[in-house]
């Protein structure tokens, strides 16, 4: 039986089809993001780097996030979830593609910067999409099935690149064809298959909303005082202690392993195993650090990440390992946990939620964007990781403290 066009979404078998769609898109978030990082030191040799050159284009996108984030979100409530992302897509395909093409450090950095105005649009466009098609009962297993997405394609490289794709090609610019045509069909698919929510939707999301809420749904797009909501607030904190270890560590981790005496090749397979048995974390996570629980979840997230971030640098061999799996573990899921956050607190919902979300990323990416760099810069000035390392930690563990203040209704 075909379904009602007054259906309400989360009723709509075509959900699970939009899923599966946003879970694809944002696979091609991941194999984008994560193409340097495997083959940090070519890269380096190939194109006369340095480190804190390297750095630089490591987080440049998430420079470059932090300024288009807010009006790309907003865009997004207004042109529609299904165009947006469209967008997005053809903006990190062409990223992809200039990678390839890069002949030095500035040429790089531009390529990589191209991100920065394709990634905002994936990040805000697929928390909308599930805020629009699931209700609050399958809205956590859902945002930990597409974040599953990204963290495949984030392993797919890592494991792949610096073995099967450069040895296949010859050369590291050989992912930019390789991984290209996989987001190539992504994006074909996505135009064929995905569709807008049904109009309804979002006032079917809505909630009831005191005068605060309601002024900051007249606001200008709503950030000056969605700024003012204290939930918003703790969760751009908090948003910027996750980007921070998780985008300082994971670009950097591959060296660091390489620094405690495994091959590039081996630190790659490493990486990609710690994500792979993260993704079990993504489905249980969100399912189980329940509405009202969050808060608390998000402490011990964050805490255990920042204790065996500090592991690796003391351990080795499958201590090291343990370490880098428990850690991938605790750290991956908290981007999910503090979306739903934002996503069910009052005066946001489905309505708001592409601005809500381009605050919580363009905050998030100060730290996504410092994190690797910090990284690179005390690499240069002291020949390791081990210092980055331990900035990396402190700073999330003090960031930490304020989790038992976010409040859930």
């Amino acid at each position: 039986m075909q379904p009602s066009p007054t259906d309400p979404p989360y009723r709509n078998p075509t959900r699970w089809r939009m899923l599966a769609l946003v879970t694809a898109v944002y696979t091609c978030f991941g194999i984008t993001v994560s193409t340097i990082a495997p083959v940090v030191g070519p890269i380096i040799d190939d194109l006369h780097m340095t480190n804190w050159q390297m750095g630089l284009v490591l987080g440049v996108w998430q420079l470059v996030f932090i300024g288009t984030a807010p009006p790309l979100g907003a865009l997004v409530d207004r042109i529609g979830e299904r165009l947006a992302i469209a967008v997005g897509l053809a903006v990190i395909l062409a990223s992809l593609a200039l990678r390839g093409l890069a002949v030095n450090f500035p040429t790089l950095l531009l390529a990589v910067a191209i991100f920065g105005v394709g990634g905002p649009i994936i990040s805000v466009g697929v928390p909308k999409v599930v805020a629009l098609w699931f209700d609050r009962r399958e809205r956590g297993p859902a945002a930990g099935t597409y974040v599953i997405g990204r963290d495949v394609g984030v392993a797919v490289v890592l494991a792949t690149a610096a073995s099967f794709v450069v040895g296949l090609t010859g050369s590291w610019r050989g992912m930019s064809l390789v991984y290209g045509v996989f987001v190539f069909v992504v994006l074909v698919a996505w135009l064929a298959f995905a569709k807008n929510a049904p109009p309804g939707a979002q006032a079917q999301r809505a909630e009831p909303q005191s005068a605060e809420e309601c002024e900051a749904s007249d606001d200008a797009g709503g950030s000056l005082a969605l700024l003012r909501l204290r939930n918003v607030q703790l969760v751009l904190l908090l948003g910027f202690a996750t980007f921070f270890l998780n985008h300082g560590l994971v670009n950097w981790l591959p060296s660091l392993l390489e620094e405690s005496g495994r091959s590039l090749e081996s630190a790659g397979r490493w990486v990609a195993l710690g994500l792979g048995v993260s993704m079990i974390g993504h489905i249980l996570v969100p399912t189980i650090a329940r509405h009202g629980y969050r808060a608390w979840a998000l402490g011990i997230m964050l805490a255990v990440g920042s204790a065996t971030s500090v592991g690796l640098l003391f351990t080795t061999g499958a201590a090291q390992v343990a370490m880098l799996l428990v850690g991938t573990l605790a750290r991956m899921p908290t981007m999910q946990v503090l979306t739903l956050v934002l996503m069910e607190t009052k005066g946001i919902g489905a309505r708001r939620i592409g601005a809500a979300a381009g605050l919580f990323f363009a905050a998030s990416e100060i730290g996504g964007f410092s994190g690797p760099l910090i990284m690179g810069v005390l690499r240069d000035l002291t020949g390791d990781l081990f210092l980055g390392v331990i900035v990396l930690s402190v700073t999330t563990a003090v960031l930490t403290l304020f989790t038992p203040l976010l409040k859930e209704r």
